[in-house]
């Protein structure tokens, strides 16, 4: 039976380099913050409880973490001023529950391409090993500002040196400090509260912990891992820009290999969590996040934005859509231009077109809305035709109203419908018709306003404004 792990998210940074007005781990790829992305990590490889240390914008950074999980809630820790990694984790123990007799996790929140089974494939050699504490190592050929691992003539981790406190021999050293931790909750406390801040920067190392376990006589476990850049960390926006590349192009390859097209995998933004049929077509500049979900043999052409979307068979989304958190049935034609909002749903065979928006709009199958319409908080049954210029006036100032519209129906362009307000089945509304009130199945609503004429008008107007009219050679 393996011992309950905890984890240790650190998140306090205010990350400098990035010269942003918000905090580093709320920075995004693929659609995504960086805290997302290593607390999921964290969690799918079975750290629970999980504790967030914070500090600068503490609100922000905790509202990001309680949303990024659907189930398991994070608690927090307070940094109130940034005093070092080695203080950072010391307050995130703190925060574990009193009787918590396990092993505990400790990552940074600025490393988003860490992989769940990475984590559990470390955790479960740091069982194996029976260590007091295990650390991540990767060899790099530019080892930078990495800590390096020092290790003892037989080959033991004895400590890691921060890069500005090391010297010519240390600095040479290729094997590094990924950052990543594993210890029982006894060792942490012992070598968490020996730490001192005599160094370079008169701060409290997390890594300090490696030298104070040796010193203690405690087993200390190095494992190597031979994927690097699962480990880099986010300190710049050229960093946010290469780790972004690094993702988009293993879930392009992904894509592609399950029988994918992508027209122009390098413009191809797709998150990792998008699932995408057989045969199906993304044009260039496509972006697509969230959930989605979308089926086969289906067309994007480029400069579509999808976020969270569910895509039946066989569709066509032309230049230019924007949808999401909505669901799009098989055989529909949207686009160029159009705007799905949340809460849309076309049941199938539908036609969107060109500047038209949708919002909490379910369109029965069949119906189309081909240009230049509104559609909002309505339902509209099957085999409907929307007109040119349709309007669902759905807002009174205060509150929104529903309107719907049956089978059938033939909305001539132009016509505004009032809600709430209801047309029945086989309606015919003709253009220029402003529907106020209920319509009976099978009726023509009309508004039947009197066209007036007044002869000679136009000249009569050009007079007053010294305006000879049309010169023609």
């Amino acid at each position: 039976m393996h011992r309950p792990t905890a984890a240790i998210l650190l998140a306090a940074g205010e990350g400098t380099r990035m010269k942003s007005s918000k905090a580093k781990v709320l920075h995004e790829l693929g659609g995504t913050t960086l805290l997302a992305r290593a607390l999921r990590a964290v969690v799918a490889a079975g750290a629970q409880p999980v504790v967030v240390v914070v500090g600068y914008q503490a609100e922000a950074v905790k509202t990001a973490a309680a949303s990024a999980l659907d189930t398991l809630k994070p608690g927090f820790a307070l940094q109130p001023r940034p005093l070092g990694t080695g203080d950072a984790a010391r307050r995130g123990l703190a925060a574990l529950p009193e009787r918590f007799d396990g092993d505990v996790l400790i990552t940074y929140a600025d490393m988003p391409a860490m992989r769940a089974q990475t984590l559990s494939a470390f955790l479960g050699a740091h069982r194996r090993a029976k260590a007091a504490l295990s650390l991540v190592t990767v060899t790099v050929d530019n080892p930078a500002s990495y800590g390096r691992v020092v290790r003892d003539g037989s080959g033991a981790v004895a400590a890691v040196v921060e890069a500005a406190d090391a010297g010519p021999e240390e600095l040479a050293i290729r094997e590094v400090n990924a950052g990543v931790y594993a210890a029982s909750v006894d060792t942490l406390r012992a070598t968490l509260g020996e730490l001192k801040a005599d160094n370079a920067q008169s701060q409290y190392y997390l890594t300090d912990i490696v030298g104070l376990a040796r010193r203690r006589g405690l087993s200390v476990h190095a494992w190597a891992c031979e994927r690097p850049r699962e480990f880099a960390g986010i300190n710049s926006r050229q960093e946010l820009a290469e780790v972004e590349e690094m993702l988009r192009h293993t879930v392009n390859l992904r894509l592609m290999d399950s029988g994918v097209t992508l027209i122009d995998p390098a413009t191809a933004y797709i998150g990792e969590d998008v699932e995408i049929g057989p045969d199906t077509v993304v044009g260039p500049s496509v972006q697509i996040f969230g959930q989605s979900k979308i089926g086969a043999r289906v067309r994007i052409e480029g400069c579509a934005w999808l976020r969270d979307v569910i895509i039946g068979d066989d569709c066509h989304l032309k230049l230019g859509v924007r949808a999401e958190q909505c669901r799009i049935g098989d055989s529909c034609e949207i686009g160029p231009f159009a705007h799905l909002r949340p809460g849309t749903e076309l049941e199938g065979a539908n036609r969107v077109g060109n500047f038209v928006e949708t919002k909490k709009a379910r369109l029965g199958r069949g119906t189309k809305a081909s240009h230049l319409s509104y559609l909002g908080d309505v339902l509209i049954g099957r085999e409907t035709n929307i007109g040119c210029g349709v309007i669902t006036v759905n807002y009174d100032g205060y509150d929104k109203h529903l309107t719907q519209i049956g089978d059938r129906c033939m909305v001539g362009c132009d016509s505004q419908l009032i809600a709430p307000v209801k047309v029945g089945n086989d309606v015919y509304v003709a253009s220029g018709t402003t529907v106020r009130s209920s319509v009976s199945d099978g009726a023509l609503a009309v508004c039947d306003h009197p066209q007036r004429e007044k002869p000679g008008w136009t000249a009569q107007w050009r007079r007053r404004h010294s305006d000879r009219g049309p010169q023609h050679d």
